[in-house]
Order: structure tokens, then sequence, then C-alpha cells
């Protein structure tokens, strides 16, 4: 079973992506998402800021749920299907230099994921004392703020692998 859903994974790896480049389909939707998850995440704050708590709820954790998938996936890609020796070798960039971008990549990405899970779980226990909104807003505001330097310094660092491995 596990062979066959790799089998069709590496098939279908080879479809083309859409943005014009050596990756695939795959990888360019994937990229996608996390240049835009900013701006996903953006909205999302808005909502709170405009009093749709409920909704901005919702959204934090679907673009949490997907962020963990999109940068589970990208690695997996990277790293088990291409291959990082066969992309850094297409690549015009020094090995040494990919390698040094990819450290900071995980390092980033990690660190942003579990801000915003620890932010999450905060929000839902403050939630349910009935200290957020309230008591709480203050210090949530200030931990949103960080998670979103951070996934804004997760996409950077997602779009540069990405021109790292597939474009330059």
């Amino acid at each position: 079973m596990i062979e066959e859903y790799c089998t069709f994974f590496i098939s279908h790896l080879e479809l083309a992506g859409f943005l014009e480049s050596r990756a695939s389909f795959y990888i360019d939707v994937i990229i996608s998402f996390l240049a835009l998850l900013p701006i996903l995440s953006g909205v999302s704050i808005v909502f709170a800021i405009r009093k749709h708590l409920k909704l901005h709820q919702i959204t934090q954790f679907l673009l949490f749920f997907l962020t963990l998938i999109a940068l589970s996936l990208f690695a997996y890609f990277v790293h088990c299907l291409y291959g990082f020796d066969t992309l850094v070798a297409k690549s015009s960039i020094d090995a040494t230099k990919v390698s040094i971008l990819l450290v900071v990549h995980v390092i980033v990405s990690i660190l942003t994921l579990v801000i915003w899970l620890f932010a999450l779980i905060y929000a839902l226990s403050d939630r349910k004392r009935r200290a957020l909104p309230g008591v709480y807003s203050e210090s949530h505001a200030r931990t949103g703020k960080r998670v979103f330097k951070s996934i804004v310094l997760t996409a950077l660092t997602s779009v540069a692998l990405y021109w790292v491995f597939f474009i330059a």
C-alpha cells in the first residue's frame, strides 16, 4: 500500500508546474501557499481586529494545519523524492550557501510552528476561562505579532529555497 502511494507521487511528480521552473505542480502549489501565507494570516488578524473572533480562531487553526502540511510536504519532496544532492547539483548556487539557507529555513519554520502552536493552545485555554478577549488580549496580541513575523520569515526562506532549488 505504501509503495503504491509512493509510486503514485513519484509518477505524478513529473507533472509540470505552473510557475515556469524546474519544480513540479505539487511544489508550485506548496510554494504558492507558503508565499501567500503572510497575506492570509494578515486577513485572519483583520478578522480579530474587527471583532470577528470566531472567524479569526477558525482561520488561524486552518492556516496552522495547512502550513504544517505544506512544510512537511515541502521537506518530503526536497529530501526524499527529489533528493537534496540532486537539487543542489542542478542549482547554480554554491552547495555551502544552499545548506546554510536550508538550516536557517528549518530553524525558522520549526520555531514558527512551535510559537504558533503555543499561541493557539494558550488562546483556547484563555478563551475557555473567559480571559480572552479580556485580561490576556494584550499578551495575545504581542504573541500574535511574533507569530506573524515568524510566518513572514518562513515564507521568505521558503521562497528563497524554491528559487535556489528550482530556478537558479
